[in-house]
């Protein structure tokens, strides 16, 4: 690789000794016997723009980013690899960013500097004696459910196979388990964190707990690259769903009811109300419950037909169905072997399809009023009357999520009792246009909701356009997180738009 390439993501890096490499002296950019001499020592893939395989790799799950393309992507294999490509950019001052599995809605996981891709550090092992789980930070969780269902055994997380663990833990984790047993976050035991001075180090309860803190629910790629996470794991049984069926002008006492409803449900029953609609002909707005139950099937079951029995109007569908737990986990796989139920960039033999999506999200601490579910109800008409897409889903948290202390992790929304979540999706190739449009209005919903919300953002549903995001993010830990930042990463090596500032 020639000294162009960095021309415009360098900047002078001062005379130093790196993790034991020995680059070019100081006040200079990476020549090609610089990139040699790492690539002589690095177990995995560094691929270049004119590699084979460059182009797939390279694209993000959000197709909207496909235009930041990274100088060189770092397909690290080992905790060594992980050390060395961070000792390179530090010393070179390049611009660096992690990958666990590529679906940040800002595009926080593309770059173009160097792309730190987890991907091949991706093993699963379960560890019997305890029934605890050891996961490599570049794991999608489709492959986890796959491998550890099949010794009876899971960790919350959520419903998307191709999200990577490590991102989705780090941000905290939404699922169908986490009322039963807590978010993803809130499963985790220890991680093992590279630093950017390349220190290996363990997470836990008892070392670096500060730092074990931040990790759970103060976001990926902040204060180093996790390589490792171990969970605690939960034994599988059958998923009972429910779902029911409403037309747009049923919706606003349906959701009346079932948020009032919801919040009085035991902790083993999850539920979500969702809202999505096209811009196609024929395609009217419908409102979707769903309530799933692991375990306790016959509970759900007493507690569905009650809820039916106290609805004003009735459902233009419904459906009750057993699932196995793998089944239900890996329903975007069916009909797929593992190596195809990926996307593009996960997998040579990928079957997912790529989207542009733009997304944001609210939570809310108490029941939304009449005059909430009327304003939420009618960005939905118009939007759908203007021609345009999109989808709407209020979640029900609670549970285990809300047993745990508020400032026992990072994670800052411990009191609310829904979640919101507000998306478009569009084929790849949306008409950027289109799509910014499209991030105006997800990120108009929080204001629309603002006088019902807490003002809180969920991190893993990155929006861009917040601008008090420190506070929406983070709520009052975002000060403790300012300080291990300063800590561990004081000349922020690891920096994107709304990456947290040290103090």
């Amino acid at each position: 690789m020639d000294r162009r390439h960095f021309l415009t993501l360098s900047s002078a890096a001062a005379l130093a000794t790196v993790a034991g490499c020995q680059f070019s002296p100081a006040n200079t950019l990476p020549e090609t016997s610089d990139w040699q001499q790492l690539k002589a020592n690095f177990s995995g893939q560094l691929l270049f723009p004119a590699d084979a395989g460059f182009s797939r790799f390279y694209k993000a799950a959000n197709s909207r980013y496909d235009s930041i393309i990274p100088a060189v992507i770092a397909r690290c294999a080992n905790t060594s690899d992980v050390q060395q490509i961070l000792a390179f950019a530090r010393w070179f001052q390049l611009p660096i960013t992690g990958r666990s599995g590529g679906h940040n809605y800002a595009g926080y996981s593309s770059t173009k500097g160097i792309l730190l891709d987890l991907a091949l550090m991706a093993d699963i092992q379960h560890e019997a004696e305890d029934d605890t789980a050891w996961i490599g930070a570049g794991a999608k969780l489709g492959d986890i459910y796959d491998q550890l269902s099949k010794k009876g055994r899971s960790i919350p997380g959520g419903s998307c196979v191709g999200v990577g663990i490590a991102g989705l833990t780090q941000g905290g984790g939404f699922g169908i388990a986490d009322r039963l047993y807590g978010l993803t976050c809130d499963a985790l035991l220890e991680a093992e964190l590279v630093t950017v001075d390349g220190d290996v180090l363990r997470c836990n309860e008892q070392q670096n707990a500060d730092l074990f803190w931040a990790l759970r629910g103060g976001g990926g790629g902040q204060f180093g690259i996790v390589t490792r996470l171990k969970f605690q794991t939960f034994a599988t049984t059958d998923i009972l769903s429910c779902h029911a069926y409403f037309a747009l002008k049923d919706a606003l006492p349906v959701l009346n009811l079932w948020q009032h409803w919801s919040r009085q449900l035991p902790e083993a029953l999850w539920s979500q109300a969702a809202l999505w609609w096209r811009a196609m002909p024929g395609h009217e707005p419908q409102l979707q419950i769903r309530v799933t139950s692991l375990g306790q099937i016959k509970l759900l079951q007493q507690q569905w037909v009650n809820w039916l029995r106290r609805l004003p109007v009735q459902p233009v569908e419904q459906d009750v169905v057993l699932h196995n737990y793998r089944e239900y986990m890996l329903t975007d796989c069916a009909g797929l072997e593992m190596p195809e139920c990926k996307l593009p960039h996960q997998s040579e033999q990928a079957k997912l399809k790529r989207v542009a999506m733009a997304g944001s999200s609210d939570f809310f601490n108490k029941a939304i009023s009449r005059a909430g579910l009327e304003a939420l109800l009618g960005q939905v008409q118009q939007r759908q009357q203007q021609g345009l897409s999109g989808g709407i889903l209020l979640t029900l948290m609670g549970g285990a999520i809300s047993s745990v202390p508020a400032d026992h992790t990072a994670f800052a929304h411990r009191d609310a009792l829904f979640s919101a979540q507000y998306l478009v999706s569009r084929p790849v190739g949306a008409d950027e246009k289109l799509m910014r449009g499209a991030a105006l209005w997800v990120n108009h919903m929080r204001t629309v909701m603002q006088p019902y919300s807490t003002g809180g953002a969920y991190l893993n549903y990155t929006d861009a356009l917040i601008k008090n995001w420190p506070e929406a993010y983070y709520g009052n830990h975002y000060e403790k997180l300012q300080q291990l930042k300063g800590r561990y990463d004081p000349e922020l090596l690891l920096r994107f738009a709304q990456g947290i500032q040290p103090t």
